[in-house]
This record gives structure tokens, sequence and C-alpha cells, in this order.
């Protein structure tokens, strides 16, 4: 694998692994170009045709690149547009959710956040601070182990049997105080399912417990969570069960309201 000196985004000097970038500079050509050709995909990166080939090719195997059999011409495959989809959702999801992230911090006076799965982990996207004097603080672009957040296991109470073993196939997982059992999360995750919540307490931070519940797109595909953290000291039964149905209840007007976008845009 090549690798090229150029500078990166922000201006500082940095080796790039040649093949990567250039696989890269060709996706982002696909922004102007309706479609490529070998011979105008080599002269945009200053290559050898068999060199643009080649990348054409992986970038067709892995499905970002599709080949049109009468032109022999490159577009945009369907792993791109699922990218690009992904992408839009999350800003989509984001502008819906503000209000009601704003209404669920007033109704439980704690901080509420918004978040999104990446791989194992969940990213606070966006969050708006409690009134109360101690309180969380706010959380955005924070980022979480899934298994630990109640919005993470929220959203991985969502995955099928197969696709949570591939999020997370070791036995053994990284806990507060030390190594915790796998299976102990399956057995918890289907608890979440079963009650439509899920709860961290003392685990992603200590002394803060969170109550979470997850945000699906028109499809019915996992696309968010929504969750609420405090002081673990202002936890207890009663906080738990008003806070839940607040969630639960911001969340599905998150979704009627994706639902009402989408019928809008058709």
């Amino acid at each position: 694998m090549t690798e090229a000196r150029r500078y990166a985004p922000d201006g500082r000097r940095s080796y790039l692994v040649g093949s990567v970038d250039h696989a890269l500079r060709l996706l982002a050509q696909l922004q102007e170009h309706p479609s490529l050709a070998v011979k105008e995909a080599a002269e945009l990166l200053g290559v050898a045709p068999s060199t643009a080939h080649r990348l054409l090719a992986t970038l067709q195997a892995n499905g970002f690149v599709v080949q049109d059999p009468a032109t022999r011409r490159y577009g945009p495959g369907p792993a791109l547009l699922a990218v690009a989809l992904a992408s839009l959702r999350r800003v989509d999801v984001r502008r819906v959710a503000r209000p009601h992230l704003a209404a669920l911090s007033a109704e439980t006076r704690e901080t509420a956040n918004l978040a999104v799965a990446e791989g194992t982990t969940v990213r606070v996207i966006d969050s708006i601070e409690g009134p109360e004097v101690v309180r969380v603080s706010a959380r955005t672009g924070e980022v979480i182990p899934a298994h630990l957040s109640a919005g993470g296991k929220a959203l991985l109470a969502g995955l099928g049997t197969e696709e949570l073993e591939r999020v997370l196939p070791a036995e053994r997982l990284p806990g507060p105080t030390g190594p915790v059992a796998r299976q102990a999360l399956v057995d918890e995750l289907a608890e979440v399912r079963r009650r439509g919540y899920a709860t961290s307490i003392d685990e992603s931070t200590p002394g803060v417990a969170s109550v979470g519940v997850a945000v699906r797109d028109v499809g019915g595909r996992l696309l968010a969570a929504l969750s609420v953290s405090l002081p673990t000291e202002r936890f207890d039964a009663d906080r738990l069960t008003v806070i839940a149905a607040a969630a639960r209840h911001r969340a599905a007007r998150i979704e009627e309201e994706l639902r009402s976008d989408a019928l809008l845009a058709h």
C-alpha cells in the first residue's frame, strides 16, 4: 500500500495512505460528475489508467460504485447512497428532536440527551441541561461505550442476536469496576425490550444515572436514542417511573414528526 505526503484538511502536513486517499477523492468527484470513465478517473487522480481501474473495481466490489454495462462508466453505488442517507437521517432527527429534547428537560428538570450509534459506542449529538442547581452537564460530543449507557443499551436492545454478536463479540466486556460477562448484558437487554426503556446507574460516569429509549425512523430502523441523565442521589423508583414515561412519550412524538415529514416529502 503506497503512501503520499499531502496536507490534511486542517492544514497540517500529514502522511496519508495513498490508495485510500485516491479512493476517497474518486468518491468525492461523484458529487460533481454523474459518472466517471476509467480514463477520466486516472486524469483526475494523476495516476495510470490501470491504477484507476483497480481502485474503481475495489469500490465496485464493496458497493460504493456501480458500472453501467453499456457505457462502462462508474456511478454512485448503494453503499455510498446508504452512507449519505444515514448522514441525512442524523441531521433530520436532530432538527426534529431539538424541541422535544428541550421539553423533556423541562418536564423532568434534568439533562436530556440525543445520541446515535457508532459501532460499539454512542455519540451524543445534542444535549440540554436541566434547571436544577446540581445537575449533569451537557454531554454534546461525548462518546460513550454503548453497553454502559442507557441510550446505548436502548439501541443495542433493538438489534437481533447475530447483529449484537457482531457489534459486541467478546465474552467479557469492560465494566465500571472490572470486566463483566456479555451474557449479563444480553439478559439485561431482554428486560429492556420487555419494559421499553434502559437504565444506567454509575456505569458510564460515577454519580450519574440515566434512563434511555430508542427512536426509530419511518422504516422502523434504529435511528437514535433519547435519554435523561441526573445525579444518582436524586434517582429512585418514583423518579424512574416519571422519567421513563416522559422519555417514551417524547420519543413517540419525534417518530410521529419524522413520519409526517416523510409523507410531506412524498
